[in-house]
């Protein structure tokens, strides 16, 4: 090696030593490396710098090949990306099934749904069917919920809120109905009542307890909430009057006769009421229902210390720098004050230019208040299922809840008699938990996303939904089809029922929420079902004990 650059250094000074007219190149005045006219491109001489020049066009051409080749990879996975959030329609059944059976962990149960279909015809013990059902239904309410979103993902809020909850209830009247038709009355009437205090204690209070932990505070339509609360008055009004009618003093076969000429009457009236308030919401005053605006709602959910920081940054100027938010400070006379001299804008004509903005010092404080919206604030969400798909799957689902639910219910009585529980305990608590997973987990998973209103349009429109419907059009069916199925309730579930109609009113009222307001609906809910367990089991809580 030490001869190698030996050679090089003594041809180095050789080609120094030659005159400029033999050197193979020259340098000019300004210093670049130039070809003498006496040396040809065939020169042997020349043979360096074209190879130089041909490795930097190769090496540049490489360069330009790799970052083509990058851009196409990256466009094809943009495009990958793409077909990925693309939603699957009818024409890739694979797709809407993996998507629909891994959108929750839950699913893992939809193993015992087959299990639960064959144990009625394999004649597992009573218990077992129960079970296995109880079950297998809540993976189906959990994809039936999944389904309805993704519908109200296409159809908007407003509208994507009655679905839920309409779908949602679509197990309670399954269940309702085939209990109906085998006379079983106690466990119709307390499953919907049931399915009423669940939605509002349990689900409500989880909404608001969940919401209230990760947000500070959360707001939502007053407006809505007022409408929701005279509804469920009028909910409480139609089951207050056949008690009543029924503390009179008069012969039992007239009582039971008025009690279901009553009770007819009432459930044609609440269903024009339920109708009335569909047209309401969804035609004729659609604004009173939409939701908060985001800055409102990131306003109230921030935490105080974090809020109080934020106040404080604003109300900072930098030292020896005047804003424009300062120029415009509250003053009793903006007007007389002289022009910015950083800007050179009068303050009264800045406040002119804002609109909505008046020379009054709250509205100037209010609108310095209002946080900025950033763009990544509240990312679009992208339904994965096609319309069509969604309700096509909306039906599969509720076919397979109907099969789980009639075996639910055939099983009841021999789970009552094996572990010496009343009808009422499992009509008013176990039926609705069953009933009412898809909005439990819908409802809480939107209230933490701090989107109270469809969190209380699915819980609070679910209640309603089912006072204003699906009990009148019950009673109606029993009607038709001769059952004594009436909207008179036990005085003990008819107070229970009107005190937590109350307690609800009073928190919603107002149009926010925390976090304490949702323990104390749930720590009700737990009060009510320690008094249904220790009900006592011969005594009757429905109409059939008249």
């Amino acid at each position: 090696m030490p001869n190698v650059f030996r050679r090089l250094r003594r041809r180095a000074s050789q080609t120094e030593s030659l005159p400029s007219s033999q050197a193979p190149f020259a340098r000019d005045s300004s210093g670049p490396r130039v070809r003498t006219g006496s040396e040809s491109q065939s020169s042997p001489r020349y043979w360096g710098p074209r190879a130089s020049t041909y490795a930097n066009n190769m090496a540049r051409q490489s360069t330009d090949n790799r970052r083509s080749l990058a851009g196409a990879h990256n466009l094809s996975r943009d495009q990958q990306q793409e077909q990925q959030q693309k939603p699957a329609g009818l024409s890739q059944p694979w797709l809407v099934l993996q998507r629909s059976i891994f959108s929750s962990w839950i699913n893992v149960l939809l193993l015992l749904v087959p299990v639960g279909i064959a144990s009625h015809p394999a004649k597992f013990p009573e218990v077992a069917i129960f079970l296995i059902n109880f079950f297998a239904i809540l993976p189906l309410a959990k994809v039936l919920g999944y389904a309805t979103e993704q519908l109200a993902l296409h159809l908007g809020d407003t509208l994507g809120g009655l679905l839920n909850a309409t779908f949602g209830n679509a197990v309670e009247l399954l269940v309702a109905i085939l209990a109906l038709v085998k006379g079983k009355i106690e466990i119709v009437q307390t499953s919907l009542v049931g399915s009423i205090l669940s939605n509002l204690l349990l689900v409500g209070g989880c909404c608001f307890l969940f919401g209230g932990i990760k947000n500070n505070e959360q707001i939502f339509n007053a407006h809505a909430a007022q409408s929701y609360g005279s509804l469920l008055a009028m909910a409480i009004l139609s089951t207050l009057l056949p008690a009543a009618y029924n503390s009179l003093n008069a012969k039992d076969a007239d009582l039971k006769s008025g009690t279901l000429t009553l009770s007819h009457v009432t459930a044609i009236f609440l269903l024009v009421i339920y109708i009335a308030y569909l047209f309401f919401q969804l035609k004729t005053h659609v604004n009173l229902f939409s939701a908060v605006p985001m800055h409102e709602r990131r306003a109230a959910a921030l935490k105080p210390a974090k809020a109080a920081a934020d106040e404080e940054n604003e109300l900072e100027t930098p030292q020896g720098e005047t804003t424009a938010m300062a120029t415009i400070a509250p003053s009793p006379a903006p007007d007389s004050l002289p022009p910015n001299p950083v800007t050179g804008v009068a303050p009264n004509e800045l406040i002119a230019e804002m609109p909505g903005t008046t020379h009054n010092e709250k509205d100037m404080l209010d609108a310095r208040d209002v946080p900025e919206m950033d763009e990544g604030d509240e990312e679009e969400e992208r339904p994965e299922l096609t319309t069509i798909a969604a309700i096509v799957l909306l039906l599969g689902i509720t076919g397979l809840t109907g099969v789980c639910a009639e075996f639910l219910v055939d099983s009841i009585d021999g789970l009552t008699t094996k572990w010496n529980l009343s009808p009422s305990f499992v009509g008013m608590i176990l039926l609705p938990i069953v009933g009412n997973a898809a909005e439990h987990v819908t409802a809480v998973t939107v209230a933490i996303r701090n989107k109270m209103d469809l969190a209380l349009g699915v819980a609070v429109g679910s209640s309603i939904q089912i006072a204003l419907f699906v009990m009148p059009f019950l009673c109606i069916l029993g009607w038709i089809i001769g059952q004594p199925m009436t909207i008179y309730f036990s005085p003990f579930t008819t107070v229970v029922l009107f005190v937590t109609v109350l307690l609800v009113n009073y928190i919603i009222g107002d149009g926010r929420t925390n976090w304490l307001e949702g323990l104390v609906l749930i720590i009700a809910y737990a009060i009510v079902g320690v008094a249904y367990f220790l009900y006592p089991k011969d005594m009757d809580t429905s109409s059939t004990s008249l």
